[in-house]
């Protein structure tokens, strides 16, 4: 059995990694004006946009079949090589002198980082116990918020002694160390954290396609997934446009404009950090807590969000803006540690990569290039009116899984008590 040290210092090093994965996704969303205007690449705003859209396609590609591998394999070194990959791909990034290069390594930091949210969940449901598992979750989503925070803060700290593309080599370079420090990290026996397990028990993980069909069957599952793939169609735009926006739609100066967006990203912060604390206690009396949570969460950030929109004061939008990040962070964690509750030890690497690629394909894909086309027509500000009500859907399927949680629990700790059992049997 690892001990509680060896767990927190896994903590530490998964949430590095996450941490990084966010810098380097987002990094290209902080450095909107510097490469819409190089010459060598002509972006238009639909052009930027699809940088999204290509991570995306990579992302999607590669989920499921690192699922698969994670829930048959050791899974710290199949997330070292994720890593190495994603890093590789950041250098790539300011290297490429065509938009053919840059649209290419976008797509092999969306390969490597896939790894990050298949796996990473996965590896922490398995060091910690389903009574902190929640706000196990949530330092290592923290790494969303913060590591989004260190994207936009990457041009205001350095821009005077870098270059956009030099800043690409600061984000990436770090993940080599990262990486190998994943691959030292011990194996944790899958589902020993579970309730009833004594001791590892070493659960052989799906190797075939039709574990994902066992999976579409759980209608908790399905219903945090579409929950998701709403609310990324409005948070990637947010982050992916946002500093724009606020620098010509609402007259900001570039300094002030990446300040606001850090307190965007702070205010993430907060939310991840409470999402573990309310949901592990709101999940004592209610199986469907997290997703519960969420709801609320979406809900509020909806109102919020368009409140900011339609106002005119810049001190109210500021508000709303922030308002809507907090929410928005703070069903993060929440939606996770629901998908965790209703998956058995063995299939939760296949689990994330399902949700990955299917909150990816109906969420954030189309979403960038979609928002770039509306916005040629009708404007930045307007187009982020409308997006913002996708999370009346993520609402009411965050609710409807509350419905169903219940039924998916208890079959899960029902499976394992059987597989404890025939661990044990003579």
């Amino acid at each position: 059995m690892l001990s509680q040290r060896t767990a927190l210092w896994a903590l530490a090093v998964i949430f590095a990694a996450n941490f990084l994965n966010y810098t380097d996704r987002q990094l290209v969303s902080a450095l909107e004006k510097p490469i819409t205007t190089d010459p060598a690449l002509e972006l238009d705003t639909e052009a930027f946009g699809w940088l999204w859209s290509y991570f995306t396609i990579g992302y999607m590609i590669c989920a499921m079949p690192i699922g698969l591998l994670a829930d048959r394999y050791r899974r710290t070194r199949i997330f070292a090589v994720c890593i190495a990959i994603w890093s590789v791909a950041t250098v790539a990034s300011g290297l490429a002198q065509t938009r053919g290069v840059l649209n290419v390594a976008r797509v092999f930091i969306g390969v490597g980082e896939a790894g990050c949210l298949v796996i990473g969940p996965s590896l922490l449901s398995d060091y910690f116990t389903t009574a902190v598992r929640g706000r196990a979750l949530s330092v290592f989503y923290l790494g969303m918020s913060l590591g989004g925070v260190t994207a936009f803060l990457l041009p205001l700290a350095l821009s005077r002694m870098l270059n956009w593309r030099e800043m690409f080599y600061v984000a990436g370079v770090p993940g080599f160390v990262v990486a190998l420090l994943v691959a030292l990290l011990p194996e944790p026996p899958r589902g020993a954290k579970e309730p009833g397990a004594h001791g590892p028990h070493g659960y052989h993980g799906a190797d075939k396609l039709a574990h994902y069909v066992r999976l579409l069957k759980t209608p908790t599952l399905l219903l945090i997934i579409l929950a998701q793939a709403f609310a990324v169609a409005v948070l990637v735009p947010l982050v992916h446009f946002g500093k724009k926006y606020l620098e010509e739609g609402r007259a900001l100066t570039e300094k002030q404009a990446g300040v606001s967006m850090l307190g965007i990203l702070v205010a993430g912060i907060v939310g991840n950090l409470l999402s573990g604390l309310i949901g592990d206690r709101m999940a004592r009396r209610v199986k469907g807590a997290y997703a519960q949570l969420a709801g609320i969460g979406y809900l509020a950030a909806l109102v919020a969000l368009y409140t900011a929109f339609v106002s005119e004061p810049i001190e109210i939008f500021l508000a709303g803006l922030i308002a809507g990040s907090f929410f928005l962070f703070l069903c993060m964690p929440a939606v996770n540690t629901q998908i965790a509750n209703v998956t058995s030890p063995q299939q939760r690497g296949a689990a994330w990569a399902l949700a990955v690629f299917i909150l990816h394909l109906l969420g954030d894909t189309a979403a960038p290039p979609l928002f770039g086309k509306i916005e040629e027509q009708i404007g930045r500000q307007q187009t982020f009116v409308y997006f913002c009500f996708a999370l009346v859907p993520a609402a009411l399927c965050c609710f409807l899984a509350t419905l169903t949680a219940r039924a998916d629990t208890e079959r899960v700790e029902r499976e394992i008590r059987a597989g404890q059992a025939a661990a044990t049997a003579p």
